[in-house]
């Protein structure tokens, strides 16, 4: 084939997709830059952590990843359906029109409040995405209308209250500082499934520093999977754990007692209440052995 040729038909080739900048909407601490493949003006194809974010560092989790399967997936609604069958019944629906459905909607809180008060419609929302109209637009109708309000307390609010408790302001490291950890100590958590970009960095001080890897949860997930040590606990009986390797702390001198002085309110009274917290006393109650909380304080304690 002669160059000419060659470049005739080069000229029939498909453009490569453009790729174009979003984020992510999801409520979701990663807050995750996107590059998401533009395949013409109403389709998009792969969705990709952006690469030049030093967190995302390529990565984004499978849910978001599959973006332009849920989009454009043929069985996606498109319109209103009024029920019309049974539960469980696929052909119990047929579809109206976006007025019709508004009309209905606006005439059943309308006679819900005129019948029994405008406390009776209870507006309830939490984040999903995170746009000002999904997620906060609900507000104004609420307050306009005098609906009942609302607790936000379905999340986070008990790990919230805690973090206070401990830190008093909701501000912590920078999670891409984990990289350069030697112990790193996953609570509660399973970032495999939940916040994959974390695991990105964790496996950098795996690799790089040869972190150790802690994993303190009921379950047996993909996180735990990983872990060094997994410290299965029976549900709700962490606090016991944390009492107890609090105790080896200072018994064993590995508490920072000119740090507490200067930082903590009780130091004496907190070494006080712990003394007959001890592993034995724990193990009885989260059901690890005494040996494996042992090995976990003595290893938080040892590492600087």
């Amino acid at each position: 084939m002669t160059s000419a040729s060659q470049a005739r038909d080069r000229s029939r080739w498909p453009t490569a997709p453009e790729r174009v900048h979003s984020v992510c909407p999801h409520d979701c601490p990663s807050c995750c830059p996107l590059e998401v493949e533009r395949l013409d003006g109403n389709r998009i194809g792969t969705v990709r952590g952006a690469t030049d974010n030093s967190y995302n560092a390529g990565v984004i989790c499978a849910k978001v990843a599959r973006y332009g399967e849920r989009v454009h997936h043929p069985d996606r609604l498109t319109k209103p359906l009024r029920r019309v069958g049974k539960k469980g019944d696929a052909s119990g629906f047929k579809p109206l029109s976006w007025d019709d459905a508004l009309e209905e909607v606006a005439e059943a809180l309308a006679n819900a409040a005129q019948r029994d008060g405008p406390e009776a419609v209870f507006p309830y929302y939490y984040s999903g995405t995170m746009g000002l109209v999904q997620r906060d637009g609900l507000q104004r109708l609420r307050h306009t209308m005098r609906y009942s309000r609302q607790r936000n307390t379905i999340c986070a609010s008990l790990g919230n209250a805690g973090w206070k408790a401990g830190v008093g302001i909701n501000l912590g490291p920078d999670p891409r500082e984990v990289s350069e950890s030697d112990l790193i100590i996953i609570w509660g958590a399973n970032p495999v499934y939940t916040q994959v970009q974390f695991m990105t960095h964790i496996s950098r001080a795996r690799k790089a520093r040869g972190a150790k890897l802690v994993v303190v949860d009921p379950y047996r997930n993909a996180t735990a999977a990983q872990a060094d040590l997994h410290l299965m606990v029976k549900p709700g009986t962490d606090g016991a754990l944390a009492c107890a390797v609090m105790h080896v702390l200072f018994a064993e001198g590995f508490a920072d007692r000119e740090y507490l002085a200067k930082y903590s309110d009780c130091p004496d009274e907190l070494e006080t209440h712990l003394k007959n917290r001890t592993p034995a006393w724990a193990a009885a109650i989260t059901g690890l052995t005494v040996d494996e909380i042992v090995e976990f304080a003595r290893l938080y304690g040892r590492t600087k």
